[in-house]
């Protein structure tokens, strides 16, 4: 569960960094890499919390 957990915080770090580089974009595209990036990153995050 821990190497699922942690791919899931790569990816959520990749969609985060793909939305703050489309600066002059779509903005709904732009918007969408970052709320799917922070949706990867919080479930990662609750996945290592409630495995401790």
């Amino acid at each position: 569960m821990k190497k699922r957990s942690s791919s899931f915080t790569v990816i959520g770090l990749l969609f985060v960094a793909i939305g703050l580089t489309l600066v002059n974009d779509n903005m709904y595209l732009k918007y969408g890499f970052l709320i799917l990036g922070t949706a990867f990153l919080l479930y990662s995050i609750s996945t290592m919390i409630k495995n401790k």
